[in-house]
């Protein structure tokens, strides 16, 4: 099975092909740059480099969040016009359940963390590769007191940002490594492919962003109602 993955969740995008759960070539990006200039070549680089066509994808899918808003609609826009033109599947993958993939075999607790402004991360607990926790919108203080005491590992671009507030909180807390701390298309592909076998697909039209809090838009309206 050829896999197409994007991520376009956070500030890096990625785009890259898999067969089954074997990263054959991946793109990554993390300059500033919008990504609705860069994903569209980034996707041509890696079928090219893997030497297929997007004829031959067989499964799309992205990143489907929490995340930014505008970014999340640019990737799962994309994946769905993909599947839509091919009539084949589509898969959605929680933005934090493909950012744990990034240290699975990691030892001890796995915690993602993404940036959702307004003082909160997103985040998500794991262990095993299983999620221990629900997916929340929380201060990052609320996060680190949950884990003290216990060896964890952070990722996710809150855990870039907040590096020396995260390792000063325990001596137990570490950060991954700059090359896996971002999201990364080739974990969404792995995370996709184990879906997909559990049957868990969708197609283009049931792919939704997944926001975990309302967007700036669905605020202001209710701010507008409640006057």
């Amino acid at each position: 099975m050829i896999i197409l993955a994007l991520d376009t969740s956070c500030g890096a995008c990625s785009a890259a092909v898999l067969r089954d759960s074997r990263l054959l070539s991946e793109s990554y990006m993390n300059n500033k740059k919008t990504h609705s200039e860069t994903i569209g070549p980034m996707v041509d680089f890696c079928l090219s480099c893997a030497n297929t066509d997007i004829t031959e994808v067989d499964l799309f899918a992205c990143a489907s969040g929490p995340g930014s808003f505008t970014g999340l609609r640019i990737g799962i826009g994309m994946i769905k016009a993909f599947a839509h033109a091919s009539g084949k599947p589509a898969v959605g993958v929680n933005t934090l359940d493909a950012l744990a993939m990034n240290v699975s075999g990691e030892g001890g607790t796995v915690c993602a963390v993404i940036d959702a402004r307004r003082g909160e991360v997103y985040n998500a607990a794991y262990q095993n590769g299983k999620r221990i926790t629900a997916y929340l919108a929380q201060p990052l203080d609320d996060v680190l007191s949950g884990l003290q005491g216990r060896p964890a590992v952070f990722v996710g671009d809150a855990a870039s940002l907040h590096k020396e507030k995260i390792l000063g909180a325990d001596p137990l807390f570490r950060v991954a490594h700059e090359g896996i701390v971002m999201p990364r298309a080739g974990s969404v592909g792995m995370a996709a492919y184990a879906l997909y076998q559990s049957g868990l697909i969708q197609n283009a039209y049931s792919l939704e962003p997944f926001y975990l809090r309302e967007t700036q838009a669905e605020r202001l309206r209710a701010a507008d109602i409640g006057r």
